[in-house]
Formats: structure tokens, sequence, C-alpha cells
């Protein structure tokens, strides 16, 4: 398969997917409050979901050092995707942020 031609679906199925993730959790009011209004935090942060776009990203590099050019160039274009759609949703670009403290 041609190398660009696996770039570009990479990238469309890495924004395709984090698209529906990003309108499930803005449709669903269920998903909303559980992960828009009382996200998870982990130590005192909260991980967006572009970090899921970085874990691709390693993956790939990985699959890359075990001879699997095709899996890799598709896993590392499909990261770039989910980190694209993350930025353009939430308007910057973010992987982990400290959460404030909220005042009761």
């Amino acid at each position: 398969m041609n190398a660009i031609l696996l770039i570009v679906i990479g990238l469309l199925f890495g924004v395709v997917i984090s698209h529906f993730f990003e309108l499930s959790l803005k449709e669903n009011k269920l998903l909303k409050n559980r992960y828009y209004r009382h996200h998870e935090i982990i130590f005192g942060y909260h991980i967006h979901h572009s970090m899921y776009g970085l874990v691709c990203i390693i993956f790939g590099i990985i699959l890359s050092f075990k001879d699997h050019p095709i899996s890799s160039t598709f896993f590392i274009a499909t990261g770039v995707g989910i980190i694209i759609m993350h930025t353009i949703f939430d308007g910057r670009l973010i992987f982990i942020e400290k959460e404030k403290k909220q005042t009761t």
C-alpha cells in the first residue's frame, strides 16, 4: 500500500474515532456528567484523551523497531489524528493539566 495513502487513512481514522468520542461525551447526559463535569483526577492531574494519541504514536514507534512498517505508520498517523481532533475540540494542545482546587 502506498505510504501516503496509509498515512491519510490513519489520520482520518484518528480524527473520526476522536470526533465520535467527543460527540458521545457532549451528547449523552450520563457520559457528559461523568467525564466533563466530574472527570478523573489522578494525583491532582487531569489526563486528557489526547494521551491515547500519544500512546498510539509510542506503540507505532515500537512497532517500527520490530520491522512492522505498515502497522507502525498506521498507528503513528492515527495517534496524530487523535491529537489533532482533541486540539480542535479543546481549543488547545494539551495532554495533562494540573487540576485546580475546587472551592465549595
